[in-house]
């Protein structure tokens, strides 16, 4: 049996000879993306028009993620006024569902076809006070937010999620209407990034806030 590990196959292998008695080279260990979810509900909706009412990257990569490949991206222009006054779970969960209910009333009689599902979603960072703050309207703004949230503790983000599909009853036309909040508890590190905690999944990361 060879007393030595099989070399790296990659191409700085080729470079570094190998000595009798000296480690083998450290392969590189890529990531690789999580396979898609093989469930009914999602296996229903391959071939299907299915539209993302947003244009974040980051919420298509994430269904992307999950089996949902082939997504229209149609983003709500509808101005997002509701009042501040507004918990911010009902401000969240309000804003996303005009999104989800805009696109699908837009689009439900498209030449394309109505649509079989349409998903919408919203974000709102709320202070240690409890008010939702404003989105920036410059770099030094976000700067001045990133600095007072990262200055003042623990604060608040809510995610609402509502997605819409057609009843599939002839008797019963219409649609049907899903809705969900997330609350997560955040805080900065001392090295600037923040510290994310899901009351209702009890999961713990680290990612910078700006990305959320």
């Amino acid at each position: 049996m060879p007393l030595e590990p099989p070399p790296a196959y990659d191409a700085d292998s080729e470079h570094t000879p190998l000595v009798a008695g000296a480690p083998a080279p450290v392969r590189q260990q890529i990531a690789r993306a999580p396979l898609p979810l093989e469930l009914p509900a999602l296996q229903a909706l391959r071939g299907k028009r299915v539209i993302l009412a947003s244009a974040s990257p980051r919420r298509k990569q994430l269904l992307n993620q999950i089996g949902l490949r082939d997504l229209e991206i149609i983003p709500c222009t509808v101005p997002e006024d509701f009042s501040k006054t507004l918990a911010p779970f009902e401000y969240v969960l309000q804003t996303a569902e005009q999104k989800c209910t805009t696109i699908y009333r837009q689009e439900i009689d498209s030449e394309k076809g109505e649509p079989a599902l349409v998903i919408a979603a919203d974000t709102v960072v709320v202070s240690p006070m409890g008010d939702i703050l404003e989105k920036p309207r410059s770099e030094r703004e976000h700067i001045a937010v990133l600095k007072g949230l990262r200055n003042s503790g623990w604060h608040k983000v809510y995610t609402a999620v509502v997605c819409m599909a057609p009843l599939e009853s002839a008797m019963d036309p219409g649609y049907a209407l899903k809705r969900h909040v997330e609350e997560t508890n955040v805080k900065f590190d001392s090295a600037g990034n923040s510290q994310h905690t899901s009351p209702l999944s009890g999961v713990h990361c680290t990612d910078h806030v700006c990305s959320i």
